[in-house]
């Protein structure tokens, strides 16, 4: 069932009735009762990968957390019988065996989900290494698994939840129902975001109290959502897809456009179905995690990953960053290094090799193929010579009598940026890495075959079509300019009650008139649903 689509339209009202008409104590049953509802609409079969999750980060979190109650109960009863040696050995081998139960459910869960993200990808590489060199040619058959919907966004959520239960950030939740409704709320289960227990069981389990103004937000923010992806992204979808596929014949200015609307087709379709998810939680007085933070007005690549997929980056950043960071082997070795002469090498040590590994893990977060791992080492690449290339950046500015604070200045970070990321998400769109070198280079070959012509007759953009999505893309680049400033939501409702009506009036006409149904549209695709 695709956020788009009436059936869920339909789904998502009912339970918003029997949401508000049950008593506020139990509300949260509801969601709980719609929430495996919606996944059970999946496929059944897909029960089984969320349970699994569920029921293993459970039982760890308990056997977690009372080793460490029977700890603090053994050391109170003993504490003047115990040297200090020996409650250090024994806290010592409580934490090893707390490790152990941590490592056993997060081998479990995430190993889940590389077999079937990646067991594909490995029969690829075993057959050519057969055929290669041993000219085996009874090749081992691919399993052709498809990915349970959600199952990389609640496995990271999950997971993370019990790595902050592990360094005793805040107790297990002992009930499980309560539990299984964090993993499985399913507002968040198609796309995101990557919540954490400590602000989302807040918000799920207190007791709300019916508010039409907070319904009517909600509402908004769904229609702007729909508004971004099915006026936008859905539009843009094809002219993409046709430019790349006929990459040698359309070249150029052609390319060129199809990396910008790209760019604006991934943002409408992410944050648009972030921006549904957030509406429908926000009706059941619900607030989730902010995704987005107006990505394409940033200044370098660094602030570009702290305004994109928010929940993602944090995650990666407390979980893999700060903790490998801190790890005792890549501070000898920058310690070796530093010893060695390479001072400054050795200070980056700690800082590049964890962020190298974060970024080596995202791309392969995005998809088995090859061109992801690539597309996020040149994240990578780009972040560092960012970084040691900064003092450089700032020697020209100081030349040129230049300030970080002038409007020239801001606009030439924003506009670098923006094509920065923009052509890096060529591999997004190319089928291997070779193609994706061949379309940056094909950008800059031929520009003076452009024929706008051929946008509108042969690469499934219609003139209408263009004008709608180039008017589209200002209204949402111009909704990011004003939010600037507070929510514009709020503004709004500061309006007389005429011009709100007006105003959602014309949005909701723009979806339904505007919106993009034609051939090839498929309800039920979200581009990061995929990963």
């Amino acid at each position: 069932m695709s956020f788009i689509s009436i059936d869920f339209a339909l789904f998502a009202i009912a339970v918003l009735v029997l949401y508000y008409c049950f008593p506020k104590k139990y509300r949260w049953v509801i969601l709980l009762i719609a929430s495996y509802v919606f996944y059970g609409m999946t496929g059944i079969e897909n029960f089984a990968y969320i349970l699994v999750t569920t029921v293993s980060a459970y039982i760890c979190a308990w056997l977690i957390e009372n080793r460490g109650t029977k700890q603090k109960i053994y050391l109170s009863e003993n504490k003047d019988k115990l040297t200090k040696e020996e409650k250090k050995s024994y806290k010592a081998s409580v934490k090893k065996k707390q490790k152990l139960i941590l490592t056993v459910c997060l081998i479990l869960n995430f190993g889940i989900l590389l077999y079937l993200k990646y067991v594909d990808w490995s029969i690829a590489y075993i057959n050519l290494f057969r055929l290669t060199y041993f000219g085996r040619i009874d090749f081992i058959p691919f399993k052709n698994l498809l990915l349970p919907l959600g199952i990389s966004f609640y496995t990271f959520q999950t997971m993370g939840y019990l790595i902050d239960i592990y360094y005793g950030k805040y107790e297990r939740e002992r009930n499980f129902f309560r539990f299984a409704l964090f993993v499985s709320f399913f507002p968040q289960i198609i796309q995101g975001p990557i919540s954490r227990y400590s602000s989302l069981a807040g918000e799920l389990f207190k007791e709300v109290l019916f508010d039409f103004t907070r319904i009517k937000s909600g509402f908004y923010k769904v229609m702007w959502g729909l508004f971004k992806k099915l006026v936008i992204a859905d539009r843009l979808a094809a002219y993409v897809s046709d430019t790349i596929a006929q990459r040698e014949t359309y070249k150029g200015l052609y390319i060129l456009l199809a990396v910008f609307f790209y760019s604006m087709q991934i943002y409408g379709d992410f944050s648009g179905g972030i921006d549904v998810a957030f509406g429908v939680a926000e009706m059941f007085g619900i607030k989730l995690a902010e995704n987005f933070e107006r990505p394409f007005f940033s200044k370098s690549i660094s602030e570009y990953w702290q305004r994109w997929h928010i929940t993602l980056g944090t995650w990666f950043k407390d979980y893999i960053f700060y903790p490998l960071s801190l790890n005792k082997g890549i501070i000898k070795l920058g310690k070796f290094v530093r010893e060695k002469g390479a001072e400054s090498l050795g200070k980056r040590i700690p800082i590049y090799i964890p962020m190298f590994i974060v970024w080596f893990a995202t791309g392969m977060w995005h998809g088995s193929q090859n061109r992801y791992l690539v597309w996020g080492l040149f994240n990578f690449v780009f972040i560092v010579l960012g970084t040691e290339l900064e003092p450089v950046s700032n020697k020209i500015t100081l030349k040129l009598k230049l300030k970080e604070t002038d409007v020239i200045m801001k606009t030439y970070r924003v506009f670098k940026t923006f094509w920065l990321m923009s052509f890096l998400r060529i591999f997004d769109i190319s089928k291997d890495v070779p193609s994706a070198f061949n379309a940056f280079k094909l950008i800059f070959t031929d520009w003076s075959s452009f024929k706008l012509i051929n946008v509108y007759e042969n690469l499934s953009l219609p003139k209408e079509d263009f004008i709608v999505a180039v008017v589209a893309i200002i209204i949402m680049f111009a909704f990011d300019l004003i939010q600037r400033k507070g929510s514009v939501r709020e503004r709004i409702f500061r309006l007389p009650l005429p011009a709100q009506w007006v105003i959602l009036s014309l949005l909701i006409t723009a979806v339904s008139v505007f919106g993009y149904y034609g051939p090839g549209y498929d309800a039920a695709s979200f581009i990061y649903g995929a990963f």
